[in-house]
């Protein structure tokens, strides 16, 4: 039997993987990437989630086509369901085209993304048929 940390995921209409969080003891939504360098969250959720940011803005690269202007942050406390995931330094990006589609397709949207930088760091495994995530 695993001991470690567990969170449940859930499967969006689009076949997408989600979890339910806290940054900064506010709720939220993320999108589990394994493709994605870096954990992010949308811009336009800065002061939601009390994220300060850190340093100059710089161009990122994504799943897009162009360059998209982002900002790294502060570590912020990052809860994942009832896991305390530690802190976490987040990149700041417009996600709206991301919502835009998703919910043209009949899914809600998400407030940002779980990345490989804290996939790796927490050495997480997902188990897709039970829809957990160990830490």
């Amino acid at each position: 039997m695993n001991t470690r940390p567990s969170v449940s995921l859930q499967i969006t209409k689009t076949r997408h993987i989600i979890c339910k969080a806290h940054i900064n003891g506010v709720a939220c939504q993320l999108l589990l990437d394994t493709g994605a360098s870096s954990s992010c969250i949308h811009s336009k959720l800065q002061e939601q989630f009390k994220l300060r940011s850190k340093g100059d803005p710089f161009d990122a690269a994504g799943a897009s086509k162009g360059k998209m202007e982002a900002i790294l942050t502060r570590k912020s406390k990052l809860q994942l369901g009832r896991h305390e995931a530690g802190k976490l330094s987040f990149v700041l990006l417009d996600l709206t085209h991301i919502n835009s589609t998703l919910s043209s397709q009949g899914a809600s949207a998400i407030d940002g993304i779980i990345g490989a930088d804290f996939l790796k760091k927490n050495k997480a495994v997902i188990d897709y048929r039970m829809r957990k995530l160990w830490l």
